[in-house]
């Protein structure tokens, strides 16, 4: 009798998406480059803000997805790129700002750039 629910308990989840959404990832036009940047920054920025509790972690996280979004693919960048990627990846679940800052500082000194 459980196997029955599954369908639509799947079927809502997926029908609880708003159709806009949907549409905005779907239907993004691949010339443009800050549409197809955008899924990027917000996927990164929603997979690393989730259990953050500082805000300077998130406004830090915020500004490195940014960042990687408009400038990640650029080799010109290479030597950045490493901070930012610290930053996304060890800021993730930062409590406070003490630790963020010293997360920052961290990354920081590991990739002089």
């Amino acid at each position: 009798m459980s196997g029955a629910h599954r369908p639509f308990t799947r079927w809502r989840a997926v029908s609880a998406i708003p159709p806009a959404i949907v549409l905005a990832v779907v239907c993004r036009p691949p010339y443009a480059s800050a549409q197809i940047a955008t899924p990027t920054q917000a996927q990164c920025e929603l997979s690393a803000i989730r259990d953050t509790r500082s805000p300077f972690a998130v406004q830090t996280i915020h500004s490195a997805c940014n960042w990687l979004a408009v400038n990640g693919e650029s080799a010109m960048n290479e030597s950045l790129k490493p901070y930012y990627l610290c930053l996304v990846q060890n800021l993730s679940g930062a409590q406070s700002d003490a630790a963020a800052n010293a997360i920052v500082s961290a990354c920081r000194a590991a990739n002089p750039g």
